[in-house]
Protein backbone atom coordinates (compact mmCIF):
# COMPACT_ATOMS: atom_id res chain seq x y z
CA UNK A 1 0.00 0.00 0.00
CA UNK A 2 1.28 3.30 -0.97
CA UNK A 3 0.43 5.91 1.48
CA UNK A 4 1.01 9.92 1.51
CA UNK A 5 1.16 11.84 5.09
CA UNK A 6 0.76 15.40 4.49
CA UNK A 7 2.64 17.10 7.62
CA UNK A 8 5.69 15.49 7.23
CA UNK A 9 7.78 18.06 9.52
CA UNK A 10 5.04 18.29 11.69
CA UNK A 11 4.93 16.32 15.32
CA UNK A 12 1.66 13.75 14.25
CA UNK A 13 3.45 13.80 10.84
CA UNK A 14 6.55 12.89 11.32
CA UNK A 15 5.70 10.23 13.86
CA UNK A 16 3.30 8.17 11.87
CA UNK A 17 5.80 8.53 8.80
CA UNK A 18 8.28 6.62 10.78
CA UNK A 19 5.91 4.40 12.01
CA UNK A 20 4.45 3.65 8.85
CA UNK A 21 7.24 2.95 6.58
CA UNK A 22 7.74 -0.30 8.63
CA UNK A 23 4.70 -1.76 7.14
CA UNK A 24 3.75 0.38 4.25
CA UNK A 25 5.33 2.25 1.21
CA UNK A 26 5.55 5.98 2.59
CA UNK A 27 5.64 9.46 0.67
CA UNK A 28 5.69 12.22 3.18
CA UNK A 29 5.00 15.95 2.67
CA UNK A 30 6.23 19.38 4.15
CA UNK A 31 5.48 22.59 3.07
CA UNK A 32 7.52 25.09 5.28
CA UNK A 33 10.01 23.06 7.14
CA UNK A 34 11.96 20.82 4.47
CA UNK A 35 12.49 17.50 6.36
CA UNK A 36 14.36 14.30 6.11
CA UNK A 37 12.92 11.48 7.66
CA UNK A 38 15.30 8.21 8.20
CA UNK A 39 14.58 6.04 5.16
CA UNK A 40 11.98 8.10 3.76
CA UNK A 41 10.90 10.09 0.83
CA UNK A 42 10.11 13.48 1.35
CA UNK A 43 8.20 15.97 -0.62
CA UNK A 44 6.68 19.42 -0.75
CA UNK A 45 3.68 19.72 -1.39
CA UNK A 46 1.87 23.14 -0.95
CA UNK A 47 -1.60 22.24 -0.34
CA UNK A 48 -3.66 25.75 -1.03
CA UNK A 49 -2.51 25.25 -4.34
CA UNK A 50 -5.25 23.34 -5.99
CA UNK A 51 -3.98 22.74 -9.75
CA UNK A 52 -0.25 21.51 -8.06
CA UNK A 53 -1.60 19.60 -5.54
CA UNK A 54 -4.45 17.51 -8.14
CA UNK A 55 -0.77 16.81 -10.47
CA UNK A 56 1.02 15.83 -7.23
CA UNK A 57 -1.54 13.06 -5.68
CA UNK A 58 -2.28 12.15 -9.74
CA UNK A 59 1.82 11.61 -9.85
CA UNK A 60 1.99 9.70 -6.72
CA UNK A 61 -1.35 8.02 -6.84
CA UNK A 62 -1.35 6.93 -3.15
CA UNK A 63 -4.02 4.37 -1.61
CA UNK A 64 -4.44 6.27 1.53
CA UNK A 65 -3.60 10.46 2.45
CA UNK A 66 -3.16 10.53 5.58
CA UNK A 67 -3.93 14.76 6.66
CA UNK A 68 -2.30 16.07 9.17
CA UNK A 69 -0.73 19.02 7.56
CA UNK A 70 -2.60 22.15 9.51
CA UNK A 71 -1.63 25.32 11.30
CA UNK A 72 -2.59 24.61 14.36
CA UNK A 73 -1.27 27.52 16.72
CA UNK A 74 -4.71 29.04 18.47
CA UNK A 75 -2.80 32.35 18.07
CA UNK A 76 -1.77 32.45 14.89
CA UNK A 77 -5.21 31.24 13.63
CA UNK A 78 -6.79 34.16 15.85
CA UNK A 79 -4.09 36.80 14.51
CA UNK A 80 -4.51 35.55 11.05
CA UNK A 81 -7.96 33.26 9.86
CA UNK A 82 -7.49 33.73 6.01
CA UNK A 83 -4.23 31.91 6.21
CA UNK A 84 -6.13 29.54 8.42
CA UNK A 85 -8.93 29.11 6.32
CA UNK A 86 -7.14 28.61 3.45
CA UNK A 87 -4.75 26.07 5.15
CA UNK A 88 -7.33 24.14 7.12
CA UNK A 89 -10.38 24.26 5.12
CA UNK A 90 -9.23 25.12 1.41
CA UNK A 91 -5.96 22.63 1.70
CA UNK A 92 -8.06 19.92 2.62
CA UNK A 93 -10.77 20.58 -0.16
CA UNK A 94 -8.31 20.35 -2.46
CA UNK A 95 -6.78 17.13 -1.25
CA UNK A 96 -10.27 15.64 -0.43
CA UNK A 97 -10.67 16.39 -4.50
CA UNK A 98 -7.19 15.25 -4.96
CA UNK A 99 -8.28 12.18 -4.03
CA UNK A 100 -11.38 11.50 -5.09
CA UNK A 101 -10.08 11.80 -8.51
CA UNK A 102 -8.08 8.82 -7.97
CA UNK A 103 -10.06 6.96 -5.30
CA UNK A 104 -7.96 7.44 -2.32
CA UNK A 105 -8.92 7.03 1.14
CA UNK A 106 -7.99 9.50 3.40
CA UNK A 107 -7.32 9.56 7.45
CA UNK A 108 -8.51 13.40 8.35
CA UNK A 109 -6.38 14.17 11.46
CA UNK A 110 -8.99 16.53 13.36
CA UNK A 111 -8.72 18.45 16.94
CA UNK A 112 -10.68 18.14 20.57
CA UNK A 113 -11.34 22.11 19.76
CA UNK A 114 -13.89 21.60 17.78
CA UNK A 115 -16.09 21.03 21.28
CA UNK A 116 -16.61 24.55 23.08
CA UNK A 117 -15.39 22.79 26.09
CA UNK A 118 -17.87 23.23 28.61
CA UNK A 119 -18.57 19.91 29.66
CA UNK A 120 -15.64 17.63 28.68
CA UNK A 121 -15.45 13.79 27.58
CA UNK A 122 -16.86 14.35 24.52
CA UNK A 123 -18.04 11.79 22.25
CA UNK A 124 -17.74 11.16 18.45
CA UNK A 125 -21.88 11.96 18.11
CA UNK A 126 -21.61 14.97 20.21
CA UNK A 127 -22.39 18.48 18.39
CA UNK A 128 -19.21 20.45 18.10
CA UNK A 129 -19.44 23.98 19.15
CA UNK A 130 -15.87 25.52 18.32
CA UNK A 131 -14.83 29.15 20.05
CA UNK A 132 -11.57 29.97 18.17
CA UNK A 133 -10.78 30.33 14.62
CA UNK A 134 -8.43 26.88 14.87
CA UNK A 135 -11.67 25.03 15.86
CA UNK A 136 -13.69 26.63 13.45
CA UNK A 137 -11.78 25.73 10.36
CA UNK A 138 -10.63 22.29 11.87
CA UNK A 139 -14.38 21.44 11.72
CA UNK A 140 -15.20 23.14 8.26
CA UNK A 141 -12.42 20.34 7.30
CA UNK A 142 -14.16 17.82 8.81
CA UNK A 143 -17.62 18.57 6.91
CA UNK A 144 -15.13 18.30 3.51
CA UNK A 145 -14.40 14.24 4.14
CA UNK A 146 -16.76 11.51 3.75
CA UNK A 147 -17.15 9.43 6.89
CA UNK A 148 -18.71 6.48 4.17
CA UNK A 149 -15.68 5.56 2.71
CA UNK A 150 -13.17 7.83 4.98
CA UNK A 151 -11.69 8.58 8.41
CA UNK A 152 -12.00 11.65 10.94
CA UNK A 153 -9.53 11.06 13.75
CA UNK A 154 -9.98 13.40 16.84
CA UNK A 155 -7.22 13.72 19.07
CA UNK A 156 -4.38 15.83 20.92
CA UNK A 157 -0.88 14.79 21.27
CA UNK A 158 2.10 15.63 22.74
CA UNK A 159 5.77 14.39 21.76
CA UNK A 160 9.04 14.72 19.98
CA UNK A 161 9.02 18.00 17.58
CA UNK A 162 11.31 17.47 14.56
CA UNK A 163 11.03 21.53 13.84
CA UNK A 164 11.84 23.50 16.68
CA UNK A 165 10.08 26.15 15.81
CA UNK A 166 6.89 24.20 16.05
CA UNK A 167 7.29 23.29 19.80
CA UNK A 168 4.29 20.92 20.99
CA UNK A 169 3.20 21.81 24.85
CA UNK A 170 5.56 19.03 26.26
CA UNK A 171 8.91 20.16 24.39
CA UNK A 172 7.58 23.56 25.65
CA UNK A 173 7.83 22.30 29.12
CA UNK A 174 11.17 20.32 28.77
CA UNK A 175 12.35 23.39 27.41
CA UNK A 176 11.88 25.62 29.73
CA UNK A 177 12.58 23.40 33.03
CA UNK A 178 15.39 22.08 31.89
CA UNK A 179 17.22 25.97 31.83
CA UNK A 180 15.51 26.32 35.26
CA UNK A 181 12.68 28.55 33.86
CA UNK A 182 9.84 29.42 36.35
CA UNK A 183 6.55 28.66 34.03
CA UNK A 184 2.85 29.28 34.58
CA UNK A 185 0.69 26.13 33.56
CA UNK A 186 -3.02 26.18 33.31
CA UNK A 187 -4.60 24.13 36.41
CA UNK A 188 -8.35 24.31 34.49
CA UNK A 189 -7.39 23.70 31.07
CA UNK A 190 -8.35 19.86 30.76
CA UNK A 191 -7.76 17.42 27.74
CA UNK A 192 -6.69 13.90 26.99
CA UNK A 193 -3.77 14.38 25.11
CA UNK A 194 -1.77 11.09 24.07
CA UNK A 195 1.55 10.43 23.01
CA UNK A 196 1.97 10.90 18.89
CA UNK A 197 3.78 7.62 18.74
CA UNK A 198 0.69 5.97 20.55
CA UNK A 199 -1.38 7.74 18.44
CA UNK A 200 -0.05 6.46 15.23
CA UNK A 201 0.25 2.71 16.36
CA UNK A 202 -3.27 3.44 16.57
CA UNK A 203 -3.56 4.81 13.12
CA UNK A 204 -2.09 1.55 11.63
CA UNK A 205 -4.51 -0.95 13.29
CA UNK A 206 -7.02 1.63 11.50
CA UNK A 207 -5.59 1.26 8.47
CA UNK A 208 -5.20 -2.40 9.07
CA UNK A 209 -8.90 -2.75 9.35
CA UNK A 210 -10.43 -0.65 6.79
CA UNK A 211 -12.36 1.46 9.44
CA UNK A 212 -14.22 4.48 7.88
CA UNK A 213 -15.97 6.72 10.21
CA UNK A 214 -15.54 9.33 13.13
CA UNK A 215 -13.00 8.09 15.89
CA UNK A 216 -11.61 9.76 19.43
CA UNK A 217 -7.94 8.60 19.63
CA UNK A 218 -6.87 9.83 22.86
CA UNK A 219 -5.24 9.59 26.29
CA UNK A 220 -7.07 6.42 28.51
CA UNK A 221 -7.15 9.46 30.69
CA UNK A 222 -8.28 13.24 31.13
CA UNK A 223 -5.65 15.55 32.94
CA UNK A 224 -5.09 19.30 33.44
CA UNK A 225 -2.24 21.09 31.59
CA UNK A 226 -0.71 21.55 35.51
CA UNK A 227 -0.93 18.23 36.45
CA UNK A 228 0.24 17.18 32.95
CA UNK A 229 3.47 19.52 33.62
CA UNK A 230 4.07 17.62 37.10
CA UNK A 231 4.22 14.57 35.60
CA UNK A 232 6.27 15.65 33.09
CA UNK A 233 8.56 17.00 35.41
CA UNK A 234 8.76 13.80 38.03
CA UNK A 235 9.69 11.71 34.97
CA UNK A 236 12.34 14.21 33.44
CA UNK A 237 13.64 15.05 37.08
CA UNK A 238 12.73 18.68 36.65
CA UNK A 239 12.34 20.67 39.45
CA UNK A 240 8.00 20.78 40.10
CA UNK A 241 8.51 24.44 42.30
CA UNK A 242 9.64 25.90 39.12
CA UNK A 243 5.59 24.99 37.84
CA UNK A 244 3.15 27.79 38.71
CA UNK A 245 -0.65 26.86 38.48
CA UNK A 246 -2.75 29.73 37.13
CA UNK A 247 -6.38 30.08 35.92
CA UNK A 248 -7.40 30.43 32.17
CA UNK A 249 -9.22 33.76 32.93
CA UNK A 250 -6.01 35.16 34.64
CA UNK A 251 -4.26 35.65 30.89
CA UNK A 252 -5.27 37.80 28.55
CA UNK A 253 -6.31 36.41 25.36
CA UNK A 254 -6.85 32.91 26.34
CA UNK A 255 -10.71 32.90 26.69
CA UNK A 256 -10.60 31.75 23.14
CA UNK A 257 -9.64 28.23 24.66
CA UNK A 258 -11.82 25.61 25.76
CA UNK A 259 -11.36 24.77 28.98
CA UNK A 260 -12.29 20.86 29.08
CA UNK A 261 -11.85 19.15 25.55
CA UNK A 262 -11.63 15.51 26.85
CA UNK A 263 -12.56 13.26 24.61
CA UNK A 264 -14.14 9.73 25.22
CA UNK A 265 -12.86 6.72 23.74
CA UNK A 266 -15.10 4.33 24.52
CA UNK A 267 -15.44 3.36 20.82
CA UNK A 268 -11.89 2.89 20.31
CA UNK A 269 -11.73 0.45 22.63
CA UNK A 270 -14.27 -1.78 21.50
CA UNK A 271 -13.37 -0.78 17.78
CA UNK A 272 -8.78 -1.21 18.38
CA UNK A 273 -6.70 -3.64 20.64
CA UNK A 274 -4.07 -0.99 20.53
CA UNK A 275 -3.61 0.22 23.89
CA UNK A 276 -4.15 3.68 24.45
CA UNK A 277 -1.55 4.94 27.62
CA UNK A 278 -2.45 6.70 30.11
CA UNK A 279 -0.25 9.89 30.57
CA UNK A 280 2.26 8.63 33.03
CA UNK A 281 2.77 5.57 30.55
CA UNK A 282 3.11 7.88 27.42
CA UNK A 283 5.10 10.21 29.54
CA UNK A 284 7.65 7.40 30.76
CA UNK A 285 7.47 5.85 26.93
CA UNK A 286 8.69 9.60 25.47
CA UNK A 287 11.75 9.78 27.58
CA UNK A 288 12.84 6.24 26.66
CA UNK A 289 12.54 7.09 23.05
CA UNK A 290 15.27 10.13 23.16
CA UNK A 291 17.08 8.11 25.34
CA UNK A 292 17.26 5.36 22.46
CA UNK A 293 18.13 7.92 19.90
CA UNK A 294 14.17 8.45 18.63
CA UNK A 295 15.39 11.97 17.46
CA UNK A 296 18.68 10.79 15.07
CA UNK A 297 15.48 9.44 12.59
CA UNK A 298 14.65 13.14 12.11
CA UNK A 299 16.59 16.03 10.23
CA UNK A 300 15.74 19.37 9.52
CA UNK A 301 17.08 20.86 6.18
Amino acid sequence: MKVLVTGGSGLLGSAISLHFKDYFDVIASYAMHKVMINELETIYLDITDAQDTINLIKKIKPDLIVHTAALVGVNICEREPELAYKINVDGTKNLADAAEKINSKIIYISTDYIFDGKKGMYKESDTPNPINTYGETKLEGEKLIDTNNNVIIRTSTYGWNVIKQKRSFSNWLIDELANKKQINVFTDQVNSMMLVNNCAEALKEIVDKDFSGILNIASSEKISKYQFAIKLADIFNFDKELIKPIKNNEVDGYEKRPLDVSLDISKAKMKLKTKLLNVNDGLLRMKNLKDNGYLSNFKAV
